[in-house]
């Protein structure tokens, strides 16, 4: 590939950026139409040898921009991909004004199990694409009661610790119950707990959050894994507030592709989430955007991929949910 050819540069440190392809439910459909055999497997392999880094599902739900578009689920979408590849991070767009926290906590962490830790969480406030987009399963400002079902999500995630699982055969015991705890979640939301789906390979699944206004942007600041802001104007300022989780987030910055499109400096972000993607254009997006593939043999997790910490599996509550006799 030439180097006119490439539109994703590395940044003026000589980092190479992270790099996200959105696939919105038309693409998404397209790809899972039984009527193309093989489409999925083929952008699945194509995706992996390009380097992307991860790619989003059910990004367009959470806009008002295409309301009328198919509807396929982003996380069957999602489990179609991970299994037609290895290596990239498969990122689920939910909205808690669609689904409570406990089922999306669930969801989630199955999705991470089966991809050996390759999962995220796109959240949203509301998924447009549903005939009743305001309702929500609390009667809370819809930003405060998102924000608190991350919160939700987080602790249900640690309410099955990974290493209350003992296995020991020889005593016939699978698991240590007493280390299954309730989380007893009192705010917007009132969850006790425990979830019924053992901790997720990352501990914490790393979340991400596309702001759509200003106020949601100081949300995301305080909680979230990564922030997709507008461009490299929004990426500025939302580094220069420069709150001690700002400075540890990953920052991404909207491109929407196009042909013949000059190179994209990322910076200040430290990467960049790729629009554009269609059954037409996808050969030639993931040859704009190429870059070595990961080729040590690891297996890595996203929050491995983005750079992000490992976190330390928590103690999200005291009450055991099966208390030994």
């Amino acid at each position: 590939m030439s180097a006119a050819a490439r539109r994703i540069e590395p940044d003026r440190a000589g980092r190479t950026p992270i790099v996200g392809l959105a696939v919105d439910s038309v693409f998404a459909t397209d790809l899972l139409d039984h009527r193309t055999r093989g489409t999925a497997a083929e952008f699945g392999r194509a995706v992996e040898e390009a380097g992307v880094d991860f790619l989003v599902f059910g990004r367009d739900r959470l806009s008002a921009s295409h309301p009328d578009t198919p509807t396929l689920d982003p996380t069957v979408a999602a489990v179609v991909l991970a299994r037609h590849t290895t290596d990239v991070g498969i990122v689920v767009a939910a909205a808690v004004g669609r689904e409570h926290p406990y089922n999306v906590a669930r969801r989630l962490a199955s999705v991470d199990h089966g991809s050996r830790g390759r999962v995220g969480w796109l959240v949203g406030t509301v998924d447009r694409t549903e005939p009743h987009a305001d309702a929500v399963w609390v009667d809370a400002d819809p930003l405060d009661a998102t924000a608190d079902a991350v919160t939700v999500v987080r602790s249900l995630w640690g309410s099955w610790p990974a290493t209350s699982i003992v296995r020991d055969r020889s005593r016939g015991v699978f698991v240590d119950s007493g280390r299954i705890v309730h989380i007893d979640h009192d705010g917007v939301y009132r969850v006790a707990g425990p979830l019924n789906v053992p901790e997720p390979p990352q501990v914490r699944p790393p979340v991400f959050w596309s702001p759509r206004d200003d106020r949601e942007e100081q949300v995301a600041g305080r909680i979230a894994d990564v922030v997709v802001v507008a461009d490299a104007d929004a990426a500025a300022r939302h580094r220069a507030s420069s709150g001690p989780a700002v400075r540890s987030q990953v920052l991404l910055a909207d491109v929407t592709w196009a042909e013949g499109r000059e190179p994209v400096d990322a910076s200040p972000a430290d990467g960049v989430l790729v629009h554009g993607v269609t059954s037409e254009t996808w050969s030639r997006v993931l040859d704009a955007v190429a870059r070595p593939p990961h080729t040590d043999g690891r297996q890595v997790t996203l929050r491995e991929r983005l750079g992000l910490d490992v976190p330390e599996p928590e103690t999200v509550g005291v009450r055991p949910a099966f208390p030994v006799a």
